[in-house]
């Protein structure tokens, strides 16, 4: 299967998004099947399917720190209550206190539960949201011994992953069916912050010191670095989740109030031809180059010259294939495609004269 960076493709005229800006966010979130990303703003719940070129407020929705995407809702923590929404309408579906809770931070999801840490008393709590109007609560751990931050749950293993606050901070390594946890590492890093996981069972963390992201193998006996640096974006990196659909790593920085995406995908799942930049038709779609990340612009002309559509596209400074799919395109049509990349250049090219 061809797997491409997150994009996402608007019409410059869609009515529902509107000029806003993040501020104060904690957490990102992917949705795969709206092919968007939640941001938490402040108090309220921002969306954006265009890689946070504009956005657009979640309903009335609340979120302060983490969120999960499942069994179609989006759960949200916000100011210690934990609420469920519609996916597809952003309605409120319900809420749930957990009495006594100190300071609700992070949250891993699969099906039917949540595991939220409460990061000033140490505890883990398990949410049963197989009902999300009546959600119910119980302590999976009542003292970590850490400050727990970032949660994810490694469904195939049966346990919680969850990065913890301080120096040389830990990992825990915590047993859903029974509650007992271990430190799967000391890491050595400082104020871990996020965590996730991909489809090879890779764990994704964020760390505030030094400011970067590290991969972990599925067992902790290896890591790499795999985002900092300048240009990266990172600035107190935060919550952060991965997108498996598009092999892309959304992260909230906190620092500067401006999530940032990173493709994680092997450079042999793409198209790469020539490093130059470029853009035209394969047997697959549209395949875009440019050692300039930004938008794409592209709009569909008839051969007598009118315009058919507009559109653009968010893509990194990878060699990207854009399936056909994704750029409604009616094959029933003649048409020339004019692009414009993020440099500025111009490029006209035509569907039915497809490269192989």
């Amino acid at each position: 299967m061809i797997r491409t960076p997150f994009l996402s493709i608007c019409l410059l005229a869609a009515p529902s998004l509107q000029a806003q800006t993040p501020s104060l966010i904690e957490a990102a979130e992917y949705d795969p099947a709206a092919n968007r990303w939640f941001i938490s703003n402040g108090s309220s719940i921002l969306e954006t399917s265009d890689g946070g070129a504009s956005y657009a407020y979640f309903g009335s929705g609340l979120a302060t720190h983490g969120m999960e995407v499942v069994d179609g809702h989006l759960f949200a923590i916000g100011n210690n209550v934990v609420r469920a929404y519609d996916l597809a309408t952003g309605d409120l579906i319900g809420s749930l206190s957990i009495p006594g809770a100190g300071f609700l931070n992070g949250m891993g999801s699969r099906s039917g539960e949540l595991i939220i840490s409460d990061f000033s008393n140490g505890k883990l709590h398990r949410i049963d949201i197989t009902d999300p109007a009546n959600m119910t609560t119980e302590v999976l751990v009542n003292a970590t011994g850490t400050t727990p931050n970032g949660v994810v749950i490694d469904d195939a293993n049966n346990r919680a992953i969850v990065v913890n606050w301080g120096g040389n901070a830990p990992i825990l390594d915590v047993d859903l069916a029974t509650g007992e946890f271990s430190i799967a590492l000391n890491t050595g890093l400082g104020n871990l912050d996020g965590v996730d996981m991909d489809d090879a069972g890779q764990f994704y963390v964020s760390s505030w010191s030094p400011a970067r992201i590290t991969r972990y193998a599925n067992d902790f006996s290896s890591s790499e670095t795999v985002v900092q640096g300048a240009g990266s974006g990172l600035a107190n990196p935060a919550d952060i989740s991965y997108a498996i659909e598009t092999d892309t790593l959304g992260v909230a920085n906190s620092g500067n109030g401006t999530p940032s995406f990173h493709y994680m995908g092997t450079a042999n799942a793409i198209e790469q031809i020539e490093t130059e930049e470029f853009a035209r038709w394969t047997t697959e779609g549209l395949s875009l180059s440019s050692r300039t990340a930004g938008t794409w612009h592209i709009q569909a002309f008839n051969y007598a010259g009118q315009l058919l559509d507009t559109q653009n596209i968010e893509l990194p400074n990878v060699p990207t294939l854009v399936p056909r799919e994704r750029l409604n395109w009616d094959a029933s049509l003649q048409q020339i495609w004019q692009v414009t990349s993020p440099s500025g250049r111009i490029t006209s090219v035509r569907p039915d004269q497809r490269q192989q």
